[in-house]
């Protein structure tokens, strides 16, 4: 829906005696329910606002940029505007849902200064019923460029202005260039400084609703952060992440798109997860032909001191592992290059085209680690040629920790140039996901979490674990590295630094089933498994990891609290999968199975037992049949977690 008027603002200063009048238009994007409402009000300022449901969530946010060597915006009109429904659908078969379906209205609004310069800006917005976005175009007759049609964006001054001092998660991290990998506490907005580096998403638990701000499309632009407008400010806004040059933080040439600014809404933190499509459907679709993309899951060597370096008795073992398991792959981790020699070049100890040759032997791919900087040095190109010719999957690539635009355009070309020699792509070192997924499916996963390695020389906490479905890992796939097998309690638990035995094996918090859980309930179509062929040997629950999948037909969220605990269920074909996990405090679940069709399903249940609070390595393992409308029960213990198997009859 389109409206556009003019209203008469009045002001009246208390030390004047007539009144002043400025004039404004206003335009409104309304959602195919009419649930959610953006106001875009066009004046001395360019603001908007939103509502969700009749509830207020921003009340009037500044909109706008920064130029370099160019004055600042003045007051704007509106020239022209066009909205148009969108009802599409489009396959993601490397993800969470086999099918996703874009409906939203998306109003475009040309924008133009009033005075002298009249320089042009272009807005467009787009309205879902659960969520909205908008983003900046810049015309290539701007007015911003220099005489080679060059302009420099110096900062965003979007803003996200809420009415109270709400509860927030928010992860904080100290600069601008960083590997993203922090908790997100819980806060407030008045907490979030003017100097901070809040990194997405942003979740709010307003006055009836929840939202969660985050960025889509990603590409040829700087990565955004949010920082406070003001001291004890309840409104954020967003910072862009400077150029390495020194250039201000985005450069371009004629046309320009910013990444979408994307706010998903719900009533409960759930609703957040179920509504994260929007992240996708307002990415730039597939871009490449990914026809010969294979998801699955992967053994890995890099978990414990004792087998960490590469050599090819440790990479022939996790091959074996991959094989009995019917894993597709195996990732060979730091340690396998000989920087000595020009190229790219494997060390004595471990004989890559041998390995593929051996994987390949037991239907298993493998996968190879670098530091991005070797590619630099090397040549992307000529790298990833080298490794697609050994018969390499793919290529894990590591330690970029930044966002620049710079970098952003480093990750866009290698990946593209990754698809040529159809190689998967595992970014490591990296910001949050931004809808890639989408653009480019052979980047089949990325990290920007604080994952399971951090229990080698720190401690996730299981507050943690129930904390990422609703923050990074409702962003996109997550390579998590989840599956340690050596399970342990919160109260008990020591990281590698504690032990006197340097070799030891790495342990993780939580229990057995709260580790499986893991492996289910966080993305990633390329799903590491951590641990080594002995901790998983004639261990409960590697049969549950013999046939879980790592892509999905179906997912729904059925119910959880940030950071206590969260409930999902996945289809595969006709086939469910559903998990819990729970934080530091014991907690019984009942789960409806609405999502069922009609008939039996026969359920294999992988849960904590009455011994597992005192041996977080116990497991019951039980059989139980299951019909649509039947409520599942299941107790779990402080760290603990369950899942269920349910397969037709």
């Amino acid at each position: 829906m389109k409206r556009i008027r003019d209203i008469v603002f009045f002001v009246l200063p208390t030390f004047l005696s007539f009144v002043s009048f400025s004039f404004a238009q206003t335009i409104q994007t309304t959602s195919p329910n009419g649930k959610t409402v953006i106001t875009l009000t066009v004046g001395d300022t360019t603001t908007y606002s939103a509502t969700f449901d009749g509830l207020t969530v921003l009340v009037p946010s500044k909109l706008g940029m920064a130029f370099k060597n160019a004055e600042p915006l003045g007051e704007m009109k509106i020239v022209d505007s066009q909205t148009k429904s969108i009802d599409e659908q489009w396959k993601q078969p490397l993800g969470k849902r086999a099918e996703y379906v874009d409906r939203c209205s998306e109003t475009t609004i040309q924008l133009q200064e009033t005075g002298t310069l009249a320089r042009k800006l272009t807005l467009v917005v787009r309205a879902y019923d659960d969520g909205f976005a908008f983003r900046y175009i810049v015309p290539t007759d701007s007015g911003f460029g220099d005489q080679n049609g060059e302009f420099c964006v110096e900062l965003e001054e979007t803003e996200f202005a809420f009415d109270a001092d709400y509860d927030a998660w928010a992860t904080s991290y100290k600069k601008f260039n960083t590997s993203q990998e922090e908790e997100f506490p819980k806060t407030k907005l008045s907490a979030i400084a003017p100097d901070a580096f809040i990194g997405m998403p942003l979740v709010v638990k307003g006055n009836g609703f929840y939202a969660a701000l985050t960025e889509s499309d990603l590409l040829n632009w700087s990565g955004a952060q949010f920082t406070g407008s003001s001291n004890a400010s309840t409104t954020v806004k967003i910072r862009l992440t400077p150029r390495k040059d020194e250039r201000g933080c985005v450069v371009r040439r004629g046309e320009a798109a910013s990444p979408w600014r994307v706010v998903l809404l719900g009533k409960s933190p759930v609703d957040l997860v179920n509504n994260s499509g929007i992240i996708l459907n307002v990415a730039t679709p597939c871009a490449i032909d990914a026809s010969w993309v294979k998801p699955g899951n992967s053994s890995w060597n890099w978990w414990a001191p004792q087998d960490g370096y590469p050599t090819d008795t440790v990479m022939k073992g996790l091959v074996d592992l991959a094989s009995d398991m019917g894993w597709e792959y195996t990732l060979v981790d730091a340690g396998w290059q000989d920087k000595r020699k020009k190229g790219v070049a494997y060390t004595k100890d471990l004989n890559i085209p041998e390995l593929v040759k051996y994987a390949a032997e037991k239907n298993v791919r493998i996968l190879l680690w670098f530091h991005y900087a070797s590619l630099v040095d090397v040549g992307e190109r000529e790298a990833l040629k080298q490794v697609a010719d050994w018969g390499i999957a793919g290529v894990k690539i590591d330690f970029m920790d930044s966002h620049t635009q710079e970098m952003v355009q480093w990750i866009e070309e290698t990946c593209k140039i990754a698809a040529e020699y159809k190689l998967l792509v595992d970014y490591h070192g990296m910001y949050k996901p931004t809808g890639m997924e989408r653009t480019y499916p052979n980047q089949i996963t990325r990290e920007g979490v604080r994952g399971n390695e951090y229990n080698r020389w720190s401690q996730n906490s299981a507050t943690h674990t129930a904390t990422l479905p609703f923050t990074r890992c409702m962003l996109g796939p997550a390579d998590y590295t989840p599956g340690g097998f050596l399970n342990e309690h919160s109260d008990t638990f020591q990281s590698l630094s504690a032990y006197k035995d340097k070799s030891a094996d790495c342990h993780v918090v939580g229990t057995r089933a709260h580790e499986l859980a893991l492996c289910m309930i966080y993305d990633s179509p390329l799903r590491c498994l951590s641990d080594l062929p002995r901790n998983y040997k004639n261990q409960l629950g590697l049969d549950y990891l013999r046939t879980l999948p790592s892509v999905w037909d179906e997912t729904i969220a059925l119910d959880g609290q940030i950071g206590k605990f969260y409930v999902v269920a996945r289809r595969s074909g006709n086939d469910w999968f559903v998990s819990g996990i729970t934080n530091e405090e014991a907690r019984s679940f009942s789960t409806k199975l609405d999502f069922l069709s009609d008939g039996l399903y026969e359920g294999v249940v992988f849960a904590d037992s009455s011994e597992t609070d005192q041996d977080a390595m116990k497991m019951s393992i039980f059989t139980k049949t299951f019909q649509k409308g039947e409520t599942l029960g299941v107790d779990a213990v402080r760290d603990g977690g369950w899942n269920v198997v349910l397969r037709k009859k």
